[in-house]
């Protein structure tokens, strides 16, 4: 048969030998048991050093009069002061676009045993990462559709290929969050789904007319600003003048509510999003796509202190750039003569034209001050949105980190200033932080006493309601892992999704993910080693819909040598799903039980519909030269242990390869069109990009189906038009470093149609 002598040909996959790599690793679902187990020491990041003390790191960006950047600074050149005292620079590092500072990670004092232990993130590596905010709450909607034109033509054309891109938007919409990745498919359909969010309870029908700023105004006692409202209502309505103030004085009032708690929802998503980003190591640059908005009132921290997100960017290490998408405003929208209250006489005329005017710098007053007191650079008055990307990009390419520990740590919970100044190198411009929040001791001792008193309690709680708090929480640390930003490595964890289609079980989605066990946490029993490890699972659909979910909870029960194997190779654990067609992401969480370290992945797939008897192609399957290839669907719970060579990292999930490797690499193509005869004529070209440029193209090359052979004579051809596997060898000889993408473009030269799969993989 023909798949018989694929796997003679190939060594093909099989993913359902796991019982035999488990002879002495028992994996069994897992009955109800709590445990406090011992700690693993967890392994050492090489390039993240590590200290325990109050420390703070600033990185700064230093441009000539011209606004180039410079890029020859030393320690020397920098003097750091904090509320005007100098401090002591313990710490200085370059950083590039290519290649990222050395950060310093900090290891907290704490004198709460029950407090959790954050998740370690991935160590700093090549490239920048970039989030692109969109405030969906703030951009018109024919702003927010240039907006998307931009960031896609980003994509496309100015993402480096070392960048790690976000998206996100200030609504929340989970269905428009895409994670760190590179992979620019997934970004533009995430782009594509940014839509125009309903955030008004007024209308701009609605009389009097009344901006934004000019609310402000008004609430300001301002009486142009008033008296534009009130002659407007004087005129339309045919009322007296004393009955129209109460009138404006209302509508001004409701205005300002609304600006102030959409503002608001904007300020905390963007605190929460810096302060989520905190764990990952290195710099992050967030990109702010914006029409602006109003501080008003929270120019006094009335409603929201906006220094909370300076002083989040400042321990996150973000700095924030920020976009007017309106560009170069020459007259203001509501000058218009279509819009009511627009046309006015006289002294109102020029009170109106005064005011339109002002709020549009009012509403850049925000955009400004998070991009100024972060470090980054507010980019207006451009109505090309892309050259303000590359602006970003370019503004990007050097810094320079300084860390120093306070001379004085007063730990009152105060806003603490910082200052940079260069010695000896007049004429050169600094950006950085503004300042941050110290930390405040009476706030964590007060914190200490409520989880002390909360403990206490739990000894009089009934066990039922214990139990019920022990879901909760287990629940919000699951709900955290899926909504972060970047994976989490409390237990390190790739996951890869492909799509495949078998004559016996037809098209389904293979999951599967290799977790390293190193920082599990084992009870010792007798001559065993034990451990529960919880695997949860969801699919989400493009809108960010929970459409599948699975979880599984294994029971490790090991011997020595099960035990050292296992935190040597890892463990491998792969799940078949069967989904609708379309574009679906799979996110993953795995945790110990009883124990705060959880690691998470994600991955995109997409499933095509069969049914329309269109040329398509399976997903791309991976294997180093000499391992096997699999391209047949796990069962409904497959989990192995790794036993290949190098199978701390199986090729197949993580597709690294060092220079001068060989790698193997299978897909199926499904529906092609036979001919008279029922013959297929596919042809397959094999290219590879290194970010949008092209490096290698083979030549167009025919799929040829292998004849059946038996009994030394080879039998007519039999090929099933369904289902056409190709098969190759590809060689990464001569490539340096980097991320490539493999495309394969097949062609049917029957039905005159082509289809293609991309997949990257890593040269180290």
């Amino acid at each position: 048969m023909l798949m018989f002598r694929l796997r003679r040909y190939f060594i093909t996959l099989s993913v359902l030998a796991a019982a035999a790599c488990l002879a002495s690793l028992f994996l069994r679902p897992a009955h109800s048991q709590n445990r406090q187990p011992g700690q693993n020491p967890p392994p050492q990041d090489e390039n993240v050093l590590r200290i325990n003390t109050e420390l703070v790191q600033i990185d700064v960006t230093v441009a000539d009069k011209d606004g180039k950047l410079v890029r020859d600074l030393k320690r020397e050149d920098f003097e750091l002061y904090e509320d005007g005292k100098k401090q002591e620079i313990s710490h200085f590092s370059i950083g590039t676009a290519a290649r990222q500072a050395t950060w310093l990670r900090p290891t907290a004092k704490t004198t709460n045993a029950t407090a959790p232990v954050v998740a370690r993130a991935p160590e700093v590596d090549a490239g920048r990462y970039l989030v692109l905010t969109v405030d969906d709450l703030h951009l018109a909607p024919g702003n927010l559709m240039l907006a998307k034109q931009a960031l896609s033509r980003f994509i496309d054309q100015q993402m480096g290929s070392g960048d790690k891109v976000a998206l996100v938007t200030t609504s929340g919409v989970l269905g428009l969050y895409q994670q760190f990745t590179t992979e620019r498919d997934a970004l533009k359909r995430a782009i594509n789904r940014l839509s125009v969010r309903e955030r008004q309870a007024t209308s701009s029908a609605d009389m009097p007319h009344i901006t934004p700023y000019q609310a402000e105004l008004i609430d300001q006692n301002d009486p142009e600003a008033l008296e534009l409202a009130v002659q407007e209502l004087v005129r339309e309505l045919n009322i007296r003048r004393d009955q129209a103030v109460p009138i404006a004085q209302g509508k001004a009032r409701s205005i300002i509510a609304e600006n102030t708690n959409v503002t608001v929802a904007t300020l905390s998503t963007l605190e929460n999003v810096v302060r989520g980003l905190r764990e990952l190591p290195g710099r992050k640059v967030m990109v702010l796509l914006s029409d602006g908005f109003l501080l008003g009132g929270l120019r006094s921290g009335r409603h929201f202190d906006v220094r909370r997100i300076t002083d989040a960017a400042t321990r996150a290490g973000v700095v924030i750039y920020s976009l007017d998408v309106r560009g170069l405003i020459a007259v203001p929208a509501t000058m218009d003569a279509s819009q009511p209250g627009s046309i006015m006489g006289g002294a109102l005329a020029g009170a109106r034209s005064r005011i339109e005017n002002s709020g549009v710098e009012a509403q850049r007053d925000g955009l400004h001050a998070l991009a100024r007191d972060t470090g980054g650079l507010p980019l207006f008055n451009n109505n090309d949105i892309n050259l303000g990307l590359q602006r970003v990009l370019d503004d990007t390419e050097t810094y320079y980190l300084l860390a120093f520990e306070p001379s004085v740590s007063y730990r009152d919970g105060r806003y603490r200033k910082l200052e940079i100044k260069l010695v000896n190198r007049p004429g050169l411009k600094i950006r950085t932080r503004s300042g941050y929040f110290s930390p405040d001791d009476k706030a964590a001792e007060k914190e200490n006493r409520a989880l002390a008193k909360a403990a206490e309690k739990d000894k009089e709680k009934a066990p039922e309601k214990l139990a019920k708090e022990q879901l909760a929480r287990r629940d919000a640390q699951v709900s955290e892992a899926l909504g972060a930003l970047f994976p989490l490595s409390g237990l390190p964890v790739e996951i890869v999704a492909s799509f495949i289609n078998t004559a016996q079980d037809g098209s389904a989605v293979d999951i599967a993910s290799h977790i390293e066990m190193r920082n599990m946490r084992f009870t010792p029993t007798g001559d065993r080693q034990r451990a529960i490890l919880e695997v949860i699972g969801l699919v989400f659909d493009e809108n960010g819909k929970v459409i599948s979910n699975f979880s599984d909870r294994l029971e490790m029960n090991l011997k020595p040598a099960g035990l050292e194997r296992l935190l040597k190779n890892g463990l491998t654990y792969r799940k078949q799903v069967k989904l609708a067609p379309g574009f679906h992401q799979v996110r993953l969480v795995v945790r110990q039980e009883e124990s705060p370290q959880v690691g998470s992945a994600s991955s995109w797939i997409e499933v095509p519909d069969l049914s329309k008897k269109q040329l398509t192609l399976s997903s791309i399957f991976f294997a180093a030269a000499g391992e096997e290839l699999t391209a047949t669907p796990a069962g409904q719970n497959a989990v192995e242990s790794a036993t290949l060579k190098d199978a701390d990292r199986p090729t197949h999930i993580f597709r690294r390869f060092k220079s001068g490797d060989k790698f193997d690499f299978m897909v199926f193509a499904y529906n092609a069109k036979t001919d008279a005869k029922g013959a297929t004529d596919l042809a397959v070209q094999s290219q590879v990009f290194s970010g949008n440029k092209l490096i290698f193209a083979s030549p167009l090359r025919a799929i040829q189906p292998e004849p059946e052979t038996g009994g030394g004579k080879t039998a007519s051809p039999h090929v099933d038009p369904e289902r056409i596997p190709y098969l190759a060898r590809f060689s990464v000889e001569g490539f340096t470093p980097g991320t490539y993408e493999l495309r394969l473009v097949v062609v049917d030269r029957t039905a005159k149609v082509s289809a293609k799969r991309a997949m990257r993989f890593t040269v180290e």
